[in-house]
C-alpha cells in the first residue's frame, strides 16, 4: 500500500480484526510519518489465501534449491516464488533460515 501523501510504501503497525465482515491495518509511513487506516474484505483475503495456500508438500531438494536460487544465481525473491507457487514472504523465511533451517 501507498501513502496517500507523498506516495512511499508504507508499513502495517497493527491488524484488527474485530470486525465481522472486514480487517482493518492501521499504516505509518516511513517517509512522512503519515498514519492511515485501510480495510480490506474477508472476501478479497479468503481469495488470496486459496491463491497460496495449494498446500506443496516441500522437500529437502525443494529448500537447496531456493537457497541456491537467490545466493547463487541471484533470482529475486518474488522470481523464485513464481517458480514454486509460494509466497515472497515463503521464500524470504527459507533463504533466510527462518525456516526450514535444518536444512
Amino acid at each position: 500500500m501507498y501513502c496517500p501523501k507523498c506516495g512511499a510504501k508504507t508499513r502495517v503497525i497493527t491488524t484488527c480484526k474485530d470486525f465481522s465482515d472486514h480487517v482493518r491495518r492501521y499504516r505509518r509511513c516511513p517517509s512522512c510519518d503519515h498514519n492511515f487506516v485501510t480495510k480490506q474484505a474477508f472476501e478479497v483475503i479468503c481469495e488470496k489465501q486459496e491463491k497460496y495456500s495449494r498446500n506443496f508438500v516441500y522437500e529437502k531438494i525443494d529448500i537447496l534449491r531456493m537457497r541456491h536460487l537467490y545466493y547463487e544465481e541471484g533470482k529475486s525473491s518474488r522470481e523464485i516464488a513464481e517458480i514454486f507457487g509460494c509466497t515472497m514472504n515463503w521464500v524470504n523465511k527459507v533463504v533466510k533460515g527462518r525456516a526450514w533451517s535444518h536444512v
